[in-house]
C-alpha cells in the first residue's frame, strides 16, 4: 500500500489487493484542486483499473534501467511489479504526484554530491554511482539509459560553475550509440526553429546530456505533468498505438482560453519537426501536458526531439530510412506530405500564414544546425560521430523536401562537408 501526495500533500492511497486490481481512493479532506490525474477527478468512489492507473505510469522507468532496479530491489519484496517499481522512485518522479509506503512522511532526500564532476567521468563510473546505490532516484520514463539528479550550485577557482539541480541525464547506449549528440542537435534545432525547449546541457566529454527538468517553475515548485499515455488512459506499453488525432482532441479538451491555441501551434511545430528530421519514436510518451491548476493545462515543452530513424535500416529504393511516424495520422504512419501538412494545420488550427511561418523556421533551423554539425565534427574529429552526423544529415535534407526543395540541397551540401577521412565508404 502506497500514500499519494500532490504538491506534497497527501491526498490518497493507492493499492494492489491482488495482482490484476489496482485500487485508489482519496482521502475524504483531500482537495479536489489537487487531483491525481486530469482524468481522475476527486470522488468518494474507488479508481479501480485492472493494471496500474495510466498516471502512475509515467515515470516509471522502461528497459535497461527498470532491468537494473529490478534486479537491485526485488528481493526487498515478495513479488516486484509496477506497484513495487512506484514504491521504490515514487518521491524522485516527473509531476507533482510522490508516492511513499504507506504511513511513510516524504523525507526529502537529494543527491547532495556535485554532478559538476561526475559528469566529466565515464559512463560506466556514472551509472555505477547513480545505479549503484540511488536507484531509487531515477523516476524517468524512456527505454534509454536517464535518470534524474539533483545538486547543490558548486564553484570552481571562485567561478560558479553549472547549477545541476534537478536535471535528468541522460547517456548513451549499446544499442544506440552516439544517442546523446544525436538528441543535443535535434534539440538545438527544435529550439532555433522556435518551439519551447528546456535548457540543454552537454556534458565536456560529449557522452552526458543533461536536460532541465520542465515541470519546476521558477520557484521551483513542482507543477502537473500528464503525457498523453496516461491522458488516454492507456497503459505505457501501448505508447505507439495511439493516433495524432486523439492527440489533438485531448488538447482541445483540456486547455483552455489562451492555452488552447499555443498547445495546438506548438504541437502543430513538434510534429512537423519530428516527421522532417526522421523522428520515429514520437510517440504518445513524448507529448504531454503541464498545469499548475487544472484550468491552466498546456502542451508541455519539448523534451525528446531527436532523427531516431538514424537506427533504422536504409530503404532498399531510396535513401530514406525504413521508419515511420510512431503515431498513426489519416490511418497512416508515414512521414507527412506536403498534403498531410496541410491536414495537420487545418486540425491544429493553424492558419495559412501561420503554418507557411513553421515551415520557414524549421528550414532556417536545420540549415543553422547543420553547419553547426559540421564545425562540431571539424572540432572533434577524434570522435566517433561522423558516419552517424552523415546520416543524420541525410534524413534531414529527405525530410525537407516536403517543405523546400532548395533547402534539402542545402544540408545535402553540408553532408560533403563532413572530414572525408572519417566518412564511410
Amino acid at each position: 500500500m502506497l500514500d499519494v501526495y500532490v504538491s506534497k500533500q497527501l491526498v490518497g492511497v493507492l493499492d494492489q489487493p491482488d495482482p490484476y486490481t489496482f485500487v485508489f481512493n482519496y482521502l475524504p479532506d483531500a482537495s479536489s484542486v489537487l487531483p491525481v490525474s486530469l482524468l481522475m477527478p476527486k470522488r468518494t468512489a474507488s479508481w479501480v483499473s485492472r493494471e496500474l492507473h495510466p498516471v502512475f505510469q509515467i515515470s516509471l522507468p522502461e528497459g535497461s534501467l527498470r532491468e537494473l532496479i529490478v534486479r537491485n530491489f526485488s528481493k526487498r519484496f515478495e513479488r516486484f511489479g509496477d506497484l513495487e517499481l512506484l514504491a521504490v522512485i515514487g518521491e524522485n518522479m516527473i509531476g507533482r504526484i510522490q508516492v511513499t509506503p504507506h504511513g511513510q512522511a516524504l523525507s526529502g532526500l537529494t543527491v547532495h554530491e556535485s554532478l559538476a564532476s561526475l559528469i566529466k567521468e565515464d559512463t560506466t563510473k556514472l551509472v555505477k554511482h547513480y545505479l549503484g546505490t540511488r536507484l531509487h532516484e531515477s523516476g524517468v520514463s524512456g527505454g534509454f539509459m536517464k535518470f534524474l539528479a539533483k545538486s547543490p550550485v558548486s564553484h570552481q577557482e571562485g567561478r560558479p560553475t553549472l547549477a545541476l539541480d534537478n536535471w535528468i541525464i541522460k547517456l548513451n547506449g549499446e544499442d544506440h550509440p552516439q544517442i546523446v549528440l544525436v538528441e543535443y542537435f535535434g534539440m538545438m534545432a527544435a529550439r532555433t526553429a522556435g518551439l519551447t525547449v528546456p535548457a540543454v546541457h552537454l556534458s565536456e566529454d560529449r557522452k552526458h546530456l543533461l536536460v532541465k527538468r520542465f515541470d519546476l517553475n521558477s520557484e521551483g515548485k513542482r507543477l502537473g505533468f500528464e503525457d498523453m499515455c496516461a491522458l488516454l488512459g492507456l497503459p505505457a506499453r501501448e505508447k505507439f498505438t495511439g493516433s495524432v488525432e486523439r492527440v489533438i482532441k485531448t488538447i482541445g479538451i483540456y486547455c483552455q482560453g489562451g492555452h488552447i491555441k499555443q498547445s495546438y501551434d506548438q504541437f502543430f511545430g513538434q510534429y512537423l519537426l519530428a516527421s522532417t528530421i526522421r523522428n520515429g519514436d514520437a510517440h504518445l510518451k513524448n507529448f504531454g501536458l503541464i498545469y499548475d491548476e487544472i484550468k491552466n493545462a498546456a502542451l508541455a515543452p519539448t523534451y525528446d526531439m531527436l532523427s531516431m530513424s538514424v537506427y533504422a535500416p536504409q530503404l532498399s529504393n531510396s535513401n530514406d530510412a525504413d521508419d515511420g511516424l510512431a503515431l498513426n495520422f489519416e490511418g497512416s504512419k508515414r512521414w507527412l506530405t506536403p498534403k498531410t501538412i496541410t491536414t495537420l494545420a487545418d486540425q491544429c488550427l493553424v492558419s495559412t500564414k501561420r503554418r507557411n511561418a513553421w515551415k520557414t523556421q524549421i528550414v532556417v533551423a536545420l540549415i543553422e544546425t547543420a553547419k553547426q554539425v559540421v564545425e562540431f565534427v571539424k572540432t572533434y574529429p577524434q570522435d566517433d560521430f561522423v558516419k552517424m552526423a552523415q546520416r543524420m544529415l541525410e534524413l534531414w535534407a529527405i525530410g525537407l523536401e516536403a517543405l523546400d526543395l532548395e533547402a534539402a540541397k542545402k544540408i545535402s551540401d553540408h553532408v560533403a562537408l563532413l572530414p572525408a577521412s572519417k566518412r564511410p565508404p
